[in-house]
């Protein structure tokens, strides 16, 4: 069962895709509706060559408005993250320090703190 592996591997993306085509059907579907409804109103005919402009933009609309909201969301975490986490980090500089001066009262040799990261 190689392909088992593959789909739990990446069954998220396929996921995500399969949501992302389904909302992009249904923005198709909904504004082939709002351009005949519009042509109706004004005693038209529907015509392709006027609903690719109108579901284009409104699909580039919507897609601008989510990679900004998304790119505010990055910063607004990056910027929080030196606020939330700079505490901790501190935190453990003094505990790391507190095990040094420990392990020399014990007698015990003192490493360097990066170096379990270095061995791994």
């Amino acid at each position: 069962m190689p392909h088992h592996g593959h789909f739990k591997r990446w069954g998220a993306a396929y996921l995500l895709l399969g949501l992302f085509l389904a909302s992009w059907l249904g923005q198709f579907f909904f504004t082939v509706q709002q351009v005949e409804s519009e042509a109706a109103s004004h005693g038209e005919a529907f015509e392709w060559v006027t609903f690719w402009p109108q579901f284009f933009a409104t699909t580039f609309e919507n897609w601008q408005s989510e990679w900004l909201q998304l790119l505010l969301q990055a910063v607004v975490l990056l910027g929080m993250k030196h606020i939330l986490f700079a505490a901790d980090a501190e935190d453990m500089e003094v505990v790391q320090r507190d095990l040094i001066d420990i392990k020399q009262a014990l007698g015990l040799p003192a490493d360097d703190p990066g170096e379990h990261h270095k061995a791994g």
